[in-house]
């Protein structure tokens, strides 16, 4: 349950950054998905924890037709592919947030493209989502790697104490005041 509730914190906090805070498409919500598996070894919470989320938000922001199904897909989709990618480095991490975006760039699009949404082909519409999906890829990366640096910082100083996070190749837990 401390499980839930960490992640739960660290997902609210990117959440609200990525939709009252930060630009459009500029948002951490992938790089949390793909860094789930350092802060949980629950393999439910890292799939299901990001779409429960995006779900509550939507609530209050308002839903998006069926297109948000293929958000919501796409993001699961994201937490199953890192249980099986998961490592501890940082190549590892980038290169799934890299895969991550390029999957969401196809189905959350494809989506779109089935909604009718202003397009004529599916090809014009995945042109069309670049500049969009860009700055996703972006700030994935960016994110990813402010994720991944305060993850070593903390396993290797006194930070430990106060940030617990979870080494899947040593199976332990960096647990401290928290």
């Amino acid at each position: 349950m401390k499980d839930f509730f960490k992640s739960a914190g660290m997902l609210i906090g990117c959440i609200a950054l990525a939709r009252f805070i930060l630009p459009a498409n500029f948002t951490p919500l992938v790089a949390m998905a793909v860094f789930m598996p350092f802060l949980t070894n629950n393999k439910h919470l890292t799939m299901f924890l990001p779409v429960a989320i995006l779900f509550a938000t939507d609530i209050f922001l308002g839903f998006y037709g069926t297109t948000m199904l293929f958000v919501y897909g796409s993001m699961l989709l994201i937490g199953l592919l890192t249980r099986y990618l998961h490592k501890d480095n940082l190549q590892t991490v980038l290169g799934t947030s890299v895969l991550s975006v390029v999957l969401w760039h196809l189905i959350v699009n494809f989506g779109v493209y089935l909604n009718g949404l202003g397009t004529t082909s599916l090809l014009q519409t995945y042109a069309l989502a670049i500049p969009f999906d860009f700055r996703l890829l972006t700030s994935t990366l960016f994110f990813a790697t402010i994720f991944y640096s305060i993850k070593q910082l903390a396993t290797k100083s006194e930070l430990a104490e106060i940030i617990p996070i979870y080494n899947k190749q040593n199976k332990k837990k960096y647990v401290g005041r928290l």
